[in-house]
């Protein structure tokens, strides 16, 4: 993705380049000249934008889904809990006032990994432990266990 954007912001580049050398061409006509309206590489730096937004937020889950981390998929303040609201591409904690630059609600948590989950059909996942406190009220006939840690 990231080859992907740098071709884009190339090729928004190049676009600018030629319009400028087709309006130095007094010799040909002026809808020759005007062909390449700024529109054309304002909206190729504009999806080169949007690629390196995407290629963030791949990354981040990539990151998010190493050995160890949580496997949820819902965004919680590591401190409160699911106390998150996102605005604009940016998450904060309306209890404790924590941010990120990213919205955190949207994509696996990637916290270490503290508890394991159970439900009571027998189902299994791998949290953090605010994940763990938020299940722990919620798992009707389940089960919470602390994953031991090495010292």
């Amino acid at each position: 993705m990231r080859d992907l954007q740098t071709r884009a912001d190339e090729l928004a580049r190049d676009v600018v380049a030629m319009r400028d050398r087709l309006k130095q061409q007094p010799d040909l006509p002026r809808g020759v000249r005007g062909a390449l309206p700024g529109t054309v590489d304002d909206a190729l730096a504009q999806a080169a934008r949007w690629i390196g937004s995407a290629a963030e937020k791949l990354a981040r889950v990539r990151a998010a889904q190493g050995p160890g981390t949580c496997t949820a998929w819902w965004g919680i303040c590591p401190r409160c809990g699911p106390t998150l609201q996102a605005e604009d591409g940016r998450s904060w904690c309306h209890a404790c006032g924590a941010g990120w630059g990213y919205d955190r609600s949207q994509g696996p948590c990637g916290e270490p990994a503290t508890y394991l989950a159970m439900d009571a059909q027998g189902g299994t996942v791998v949290v953090c432990a605010a994940h763990g406190r938020h299940m722990q009220e919620r798992l009707d006939g389940g089960l919470l266990l602390a994953i031991p840690t090495s010292s």
